[in-house]
């Protein structure tokens, strides 16, 4: 039987009738790569969250925009945009349940700081600010561009991709700092930036930087979502 993966929505309430939507490369990729996808819409109380998650195999954590600064108890970057209120609680509550519960996660992006920041980690809140690179890490409107990312051999990561380099799209300015708890870097590009997050003692807890659900037509990428898919079963 396939299994079901749940994957949270991100949030809109400007000047308009608050909804919830999602990216339709995310459902994409999880269907393509076997599994049946179930869109999670902003959800504040925890019971029933909890209730989802027991329905649920797995959980994909998209993108979007940043984890407020106060929750790894830094001030707000001028160039930090932070994800809306509801979205953030509801995000927050769903990863503690999920991890509490191992479920199988894959997450992306915000997604993967999201994960870091909940496990008590921290993140850069604007790399052209903070770190000296002549990498682009964030290109707006050019979903094209790629560099390499070195992946760390003896890896869960290296074990899915099964190779020492991959080339992934960029689109953050935001990446980690300081590792949560129980979570272990297995990528980085040449200017030292981590690209890749892994749960050091957790069934299946993978975090990228990039986005695969865009390049799923390249089987590297693609095999992220199987790994998710084939664990979730």
């Amino acid at each position: 039987m396939k299994p079901i993966i749940g994957i949270n929505c991100d949030f809109e309430d400007c000047n308009k009738q608050p909804y919830s939507f999602l990216h339709e490369n995310y459902s994409e990729a999880v269907i393509k790569a076997g599994g049946i996808p179930l869109l999670l819409p902003i959800i504040n109380e925890k019971r029933s969250l909890e209730i989802i998650l027991d329905k649920v195999n797995g959980l994909l954590l998209t993108g979007g925009d940043d984890v407020p600064p106060q929750r790894y108890k830094e001030k707000r970057h001028e160039k930090t945009l932070c994800v809306h209120p509801n979205k953030y609680m509801s995000d927050f509550i769903l990863v503690t349940l999920a991890l509490r519960l191992k479920k199988p996660i894959l997450a992306i992006c915000y997604g993967a700081q999201l994960v870091n920041v909940a496990l008590g980690g921290s993140l850069i809140q604007d790399i052209p600010a903070e770190i000296k690179t002549n990498l682009i890490h964030k290109t707006p409107g050019n979903d094209k561009y790629t560099h390499p990312v070195i992946i760390k051999k003896s890896t869960l990561l290296h074990k899915i991709i099964g190779t020492d380099y991959i080339e992934v799209n960029s689109t953050h300015h935001q990446a980690i700092k300081k590792l949560g708890k129980g979570l272990i870097d297995t990528a980085c590009t040449d200017d030292g930036i981590t690209e890749a997050i892994e749960g050091e003692d957790y069934p299946f807890l993978v975090g990228v930087q990039w986005h695969p659900e865009r390049m799923i037509n390249n089987t590297q990428h693609l095999k992220l979502f199987k790994a998710l898919i084939n664990t979730s079963k």
